[in-house]
């Protein structure tokens, strides 16, 4: 059972409808963690988009993997992040044992490892202080800056995307699409309101009033895609501040 600040949709979902969850997860988390790879040592061991498809194939498919996040505290971004770090450097270690084991012929073809057993993952229990040691110039830990700031980045312009296309679209079912493009003209593209009025045609005297009740929806809107994906409600306002910070 997960503690009650996560008692989130997405807590909801894993226990509940997996193949739900496990949906969201792989369309909102894919694209920040190829980032986090992107920017940081990770990507020596290969590209991108294929060690995180790796990754989420091996550990989004796993129930028991994700109810360990909702006791983890920490926000799901990190919690993969901290998964992906572990598994490539695991492949990497594994990988190197093997070249070891086999260099100038050092193994007997008795001691070779074959079938499932060759490609077996490492276990973090099983790697020695020294293994760790010599990792550590192909993939550090903790986590790199940049690429934190580049996973947390790339989170906030998925969340902010996703907050923008759910008012757009409430507005233009409402028969209100004239107040999403005055936001649009004003707030992205600068535009004064005496200027954005006429285009959209909304009275002038209107305009600001507009703007704040789309602003306003915008900020529910994040809040609560915020919440669903495991913050709580006591971070959610520093979840905000911190897109601000990035975004701005």
């Amino acid at each position: 059972m997960f503690p009650t600040t996560h008692s989130t949709w997405l807590v909801t979902r894993i226990e509940d409808d997996f193949p739900a969850a496990r949906a969201h997860i792989l369309e909102r988390y894919f694209e920040p963690l190829c980032a986090y790879v992107r920017s940081s040592q990770l990507r020596a061991f290969g590209e991108p988009a294929d060690l995180v498809n790796d990754f989420l194939t091996h550990r989004v498919t796993d129930p028991a993997y994700l109810a360990r996040w909702g006791s983890s505290g920490l926000p799901l971004r990190r919690w993969l992040a901290n998964g992906l770090l572990m598994q490539t450097r695991n492949a990497a270690l594994a990988a190197r044992r093997r070249r070891e084991l086999f260099a100038n012929g050092g193994a007997s073809q008795s001691e070779r490892p074959t079938g499932k057993s060759a490609a077996r993952s490492v276990d973090p229990a099983e790697l020695t202080a020294a293994d760790l040691a010599a990792s550590a110039s192909n993939a550090q830990s903790p986590h790199e800056t940049d690429a934190l700031l580049a996973l947390e980045r790339a989170w906030a312009i998925r969340t902010v995307t996703e907050a923008h296309e759910r008012i757009r679209t409430e507005l233009q079912a409402e028969g209100r699409a004239a107040w999403w493009e005055l936001f649009r003209l004003h707030t992205i593209h600068g535009m004064s309101y005496a200027q954005a009025s006429p285009i959209v045609g909304i009275a002038p005297t209107s305009a600001s009033s507009v703007h704040r009740q789309v602003v306003d929806r915008l900020r529910a809107a994040l809040h609560d895609i915020i919440a669903r994906d495991g913050i709580g409600p006591d971070d959610v306002d520093r979840e905000l501040a911190l897109m601000q910070d990035l975004l701005g």
